[in-house]
């Protein structure tokens, strides 16, 4: 039989012929995305070391409305599916200097007959995120989960900051949400409906170790145990996959870390706009001549609003393009999370299959004896048939996992798409709008003089 061709990313549209790009020299694994979204101003500089502080948003609707809303056309089983609208909103600070932590505010509307309400709210704090990510990759081998941001410990109460993980949480949860294998969770609905998270969860870890389980569904098998010796990839399709994967992880950080620079510069033009906006204003003022005095302020007025418009322009490069660089460099390391996953599946299909062999061989010399009693016979096949059935489930879990993951690899190249798209778009037309307000502003200016 013929091998299967192993797969390409998708094929590019045709396009106009565009000029070489210069590579970037290689950039180290380093937290990039992490500086790139503190770099911006996203709410209020005020800080509060009282029990509660509130943090507001930069700019109403949040990194959804900066975003092109789209509404492709969608297949009758999508449309079939439960829809989900999930917000997580009203981040304020809870706690003494000790155990202070962010509280959000996770509102849910949902068509979903599995729900006790169409519409809900609840209160979670980051590590309850981080629980729901962790339990839905132990109930789900194989799926790429949405991951939530990384964890910072270091100026983790700045309002941009803290703008920056409430829009990826918000992400996260409605990816998830939206996912035809998670929507399904038992995890995600506890998280987002019970209005006693703690208990129920401690109630369900309880109700695992009850039936023997240990954070996850397949842990009987041996599949929660460890990696099992080095991995060697047999199949073509994963292997070139995952080459693909480190590439594009690669150039998505030389990208991120080439936003975080124009950010940077952004700024930096903004504060010398701004310098030069109060020296204009400072002439003015001691300037005697009325017609010098005038053109002097007016130019002063006009820096202030380059000031405003290049401090806007640095923050639509990171609520359009930036941020969904950083979530698919994340989402890659979910991706890996699968890969991983799907390792520990074939060293548990081999352990079984090593632990049939050695029963097997028990028993043969068991028969070969004559001298044990029947009794002894009977328990002996017993464990081989144990053993046979462990080394099939093993077996059809692994090609199972194979199979999944080549969906969600597909799906996770369908949407990276469509994301970017949507991103690029987005970017693009802030700066024309942009570059167009700048215009205008000069020439109304130099028609005031």
């Amino acid at each position: 039989p013929e091998l299967e061709e192993p797969p390409v990313p998708p094929s590019k549209e045709q396009q106009l012929p565009i000029r070489n790009i210069r590579q970037s020299p290689s950039t180290p694994p380093s937290a990039m995305g992490r500086s790139m979204m503190e770099s911006v101003d996203l709410g209020d500089d005020e800080r509060s070391l009282s029990s509660r502080t509130r943090y507001f948003q930069p700019t109403p609707g949040g990194i959804e409305n900066s975003r092109r809303q789209t509404q492709p056309s969608v297949s009758i089983e999508q449309a079939a599916r439960p829809s989900f609208d999930i917000t997580v909103g009203d981040p304020h600070k809870v706690g003494d200097l000790t155990s202070s932590h962010i509280v959000y505010q996770v509102v849910t509307k949902t068509s979903s007959k599995a729900y006790k309400q169409p519409e809900f709210t609840v209160s979670r704090r980051y590590r309850d995120f981080l629980w729901l990510y962790t339990s839905l990759h132990n109930n789900n081998p194989g799926v790429v989960v949405p991951p939530p941001p990384e964890k910072q410990a270091v100026g983790r109460f700045d309002s941009n900051f803290v703008e920056s993980r409430r829009s990826a949480l918000e992400r996260m949860l409605n990816k998830a949400a939206a996912h035809p294998i998670l929507q399904h969770d038992g995890d995600l609905k506890i998280f987002l409906e019970s209005d006693a998270f703690n208990v129920d969860v401690k109630h369900r870890e309880h109700r695992e170790m009850g039936l023997g389980e240990n954070k996850g569904m397949f842990s009987s098998m041996g599949f929660g145990g460890g990696g099992g010796g080095k991995f060697i990839e047999h199949d073509d399709w994963f292997h070139d996959r995952k080459n693909y994967l480190d590439a594009l992880e690669h150039q998505l950080k030389a990208l991120l870390k080439a936003i975080d620079t124009v950010v940077q510069q952004r700024k930096a033009l903004a504060d010398a706009a701004g310098e030069l906006s109060a020296s204009l204003h400072a002439l003015s003022t001691v300037e005697l001549s009325v017609s010098l005095s005038t053109p002097l302020e007016g130019l002063s007025d006009l820096q202030l609003r380059i000031r405003e418009l290049y401090e806007r322009q640095a923050q639509q490069d990171v609520l359009t393009l930036g941020i969904t660089v950083d979530e698919y460099i994340r989402l890659i390391g979910s991706i890996k999370t699968a890969f991983a996953q799907r390792q520990k599946s074939f060293h548990s299909w081999h352990s079984a299959e090593a632990e049939l062999s050695k029963r097997k061989a028990t028993q043969d010399k068991t028969l070969r004896s004559g001298k044990t009693q029947q009794d002894r016979l009977n328990q002996l096949q017993a464990d081989v048939g144990d053993g046979e059935r462990r080394c099939h489930q093993a077996r059809l879990l692994f090609e199972d996992m194979g199979r999944l993951m080549r969906n969600e690899l597909e799906r996770f190249e369908k949407e990276k798409v469509e994301d970017f798209k949507s991103g690029v778009e987005t970017f693009l037309e802030g700066a024309i709008e942009a570059q167009k307000e700048a215009s205008l502003s000069r020439s109304n200016a130099f028609c005031n003089v």
